[in-house]
């Protein structure tokens, strides 16, 4: 597969995006620095995309400021701002709603667009995403934001060697290459004060359409606790703790990963949302998991509900599916194609 460079337009400036594969729009939103061509040159990362390009139109961007597209930056980056190319992205990528990949600091863009347009999301997938930095101290937060700016070769030795810790002194290195590459100090050290000082806990609870979190359990970066408020926080959130240490979504083992998106993407409409099932979209949800052989309180721990509350489910569908046990709804509900 090759990818196809395109570029649509934004108060003037040229915004670079990537399309590869045919069906379903999956977007992948901006990273913290990216260079669409580099990304691609990468054979981890572009074997990530190359399989989800199989079933799905995959497309990604370059903020403005960074990679392809136009590379100065006027003025400060803002939520608005960053929602806007966003939006830019998905009304040029196509018609349909997008299925929207948010890895890390994409959760941005994502969280500001879609609590005021959510009509453009089919559902939102968050990689190593988080609602907010102030776990962070904000002098350390300061030091890192000047560090950047100041030192970029040394800086992105620094993040390279955080985004992927298992990775070799030839890989960090090439990591390392990459971003500086994507990017100049002045304007990834605006978009990391962005990035550390944004919260979005306003925001995340109006993102109504399903939602997956996946987190990598030994990420570096931004530690997992981060991913389980960011699913905390959403309506439809389900969690999903992943093996491995990277932060970046194509770096590590990816098995855990892909597994997690199959499943997520490849869900049927939720029962609920037509006239067919008794369930309620949430107890669909639940009834899924069971038939997966999840215990109430994994249930509990990927839905990020109380174990209490998943118990009420279970017994909500046991008695609407007219069933005597956990293992009989789910058999039923296969059958009748509600799962």
């Amino acid at each position: 597969m090759e990818q196809e460079i395109r570029f649509c337009e934004l108060d003037g400036r040229r915004l670079a995006y990537a399309a590869v594969g045919e069906g379903p729009l999956l977007l992948f939103g901006a990273p913290f620095v990216s260079h669409l061509e580099a990304e691609w040159s990468q054979p981890r990362a572009r074997a990530f995309y190359e399989r989800l390009a199989e079933t799905h139109r995959v497309v990604r961007y370059d903020r403005i400021g960074v990679g392809l597209s136009d590379r100065d930056l006027p003025r400060p980056p803002t939520l608005d701002s960053e929602a806007r190319c966003l939006e830019a992205v998905i009304a040029a990528a196509g018609s349909e709603p997008a299925t929207v990949v948010a890895g890390s600091c994409a959760t941005l863009a994502v969280a500001r667009l879609g609590s005021t347009k959510p009509e453009l999301f089919r559902s939102v997938v968050f990689i190593g995403g988080y609602a907010s930095r102030d776990d962070i101290p904000e002098a350390t937060r300061r030091s890192l934001v000047d560090f950047v700016r100041v030192n970029w070769p040394l800086a992105t030795q620094m993040l390279a060697g955080l985004h992927d810790p298992r990775g070799s002194g030839d890989e960090i290195a090439a990591l390392s290459r990459y971003l500086r590459r994507a990017a100049e100090p002045d304007v990834a050290a605006a978009f990391l004060e962005l990035d550390l000082y944004s919260d979005l806990r306003p925001f995340l609870p109006r993102l109504t359409m399903p939602a997956l979190v996946a987190h990598r359990r030994g990420d570096r970066t931004v530690p997992i606790g981060r991913g389980r408020e960011l699913a905390s926080l959403l309506p439809n959130g389900r969690f999903v703790a992943l093996g491995g240490d990277a932060h970046i979504a194509w770096l590590d083992d990816q098995r855990d990963l892909h597994r997690a998106l199959s499943g997520f993407l490849g869900e049927p409409p939720a029962a609920g949302e037509n006239g067919d099932s008794p369930l309620s979209r949430r107890e669909t949800e639940v009834l899924r998991l069971v038939a997966e052989g999840l215990s109430n309180r994994e249930i509990a721990s990927s839905l990020v509900l109380s174990e209490h509350t998943v118990h009420r489910h279970v017994a909500n569908i046991l008695r609407k599916l007219a069933q005597s046990s956990r293992a009989a709804a789910a058999a039923q509900a296969t059958r009748a194609g509600l799962i």
